[in-house]
C-alpha cells in the first residue's frame, strides 16, 4: 500500500517547528522587501520618463530662442547645421 500524503504519523520536532517558523519569518521579509524594490524601481522609472520629457522640452525651447535670436541679429544658425554621423 502507499502512505497518504500530508499527514504524517510521526510528531514534529520543535527543532523543526522552530525551522519552519523562521522559514516563513524569512519569506515574509523577503516578499516585504521585494515589494518595497519594486515600488523603488518603479518610481525610478517614472522619474527618468519625466526627466526625458523635460530635457526633450528644454532642447526645443532652446532651439527656439536660438533661432529668434540668429533673426534678430541676422546671424546664420550654424549650430543647427550639426553632421550627422552614418
Amino acid at each position: 500500500m502507499v502512505k497518504a500524503r500530508g499527514h504524517s504519523t510521526e510528531p514534529v520536532s520543535e527543532a523543526a517547528r522552530a525551522r519552519s517558523r523562521k522559514q516563513q519569518e524569512d519569506l515574509a521579509r523577503v516578499r516585504a522587501e521585494r515589494n518595497d524594490l519594486r515600488s523603488q524601481a518603479q518610481l525610478l522609472a517614472r522619474i527618468v520618463q519625466v526627466l526625458e520629457i523635460e530635457y526633450h522640452r528644454f532642447k526645443e525651447t532652446n532651439a527656439a530662442l536660438e533661432e529668434q535670436l540668429a533673426a534678430r541679429t541676422g546671424v546664420l544658425d550654424l549650430a543647427g547645421r550639426r553632421r550627422r554621423c552614418p
